[in-house]
């Protein structure tokens, strides 16, 4: 079953090594326009091709529709082979599996989130940085890709990286790449991110208590209610015993406020 943007594969907890490869990441499913349009390109490329030569050899439409649903068919049976192997930590073996279909042209994104998802719990992190970034460049990402990428980003400034950008321009990038998903994408766990990060100052990012509270504040009213207050209430307890904040307002007050 795929899932949808209320659940919740991003955090920014501390956790084990062995905890943290446990956490599968979530994706809803990538069929969608992107391959009709496709299709309907190819489907309309025959056609043309078909009327400039009576004696052409090309398959008709029907039969090359036939394929293409055949591949992607193909394609999502393959992928949902490789997070079998994934939830089973089995990752190398889903790799395997992964990155012929990640390395086609055009790229399956999903394919390419998955293949980022392996190499970052096998620790090749230059080479989680490479799909990751694929998929984040989707058009039709919901979010969680693209938040993903920026949450990787900000996790691994000090990364090399074949551009050779600092570790303050990947933070940059990685900011920006959150607040596209958070702003524009409406993805409830890129709002939560970037509110701990910003009224925590985490990650070598400049601390901004407001900021990070209207963050928090919209995570909690779209869904993220536990989490999302959590983190400002750890945060306000610590204001509170540093006399900068005279007390820790009621929960409900917070979020209309």
């Amino acid at each position: 079953m795929t899932p949808t943007k209320d659940q919740c594969p991003l955090n920014l907890e501390n956790t084990s090594q062995n905890e943290k490869k446990s956490e599968i990441p979530k994706k809803k499913s990538k069929y969608s326009i992107y391959y009709i349009v496709n299709i309907i390109f190819f489907k309309n490329k025959i056609i043309k091709s078909k009327k400039k030569s009576t004696k052409s050899t090309t398959a008709s439409p029907s039969e090359t529709l036939r394929f293409v649903f055949t591949v992607t068919d193909f394609d999502k049976e393959q992928i949902i082979k490789a997070t079998s192997l994934i939830k089973s930590s089995n990752y190398s073996e889903a790799l395997s599996i992964l990155e012929p279909i990640s390395k086609q042209s055009p790229p399956d994104h999903d394919a390419a989130y998955w293949t980022g998802h392996c190499y970052e719990q096998l620790q090749n992190y230059e080479m989680a940085e490479k799909f990751y970034k694929i998929s984040a460049d989707y058009l039709l990402d919901d979010g969680l890709w693209e938040a993903t990428y920026g949450k990787f980003l900000l996790e691994h400034s000090d990364l090399k990286n074949p551009n050779n950008k600092s570790a303050e321009e990947r933070i940059q990038e990685g900011i920006k790449r959150l607040k596209s998903s958070a702003d524009h994408k409406r993805y409830l766990d890129a709002m939560y991110i970037l509110g701990k990060v910003f009224i925590n100052g985490l990650f070598g990012v400049q601390q901004d208590y407001d900021k990070g509270v209207l963050y928090l504040k919209r995570a909690y009213n779209g869904g993220r209610k536990e989490k999302a207050w959590a983190a400002y209430e750890k945060k306000a307890k610590d204001l509170v015993a540093n006399g900068q904040l005279k007390e820790i307002p009621l929960e409900h007050i917070w979020a209309k406020n």
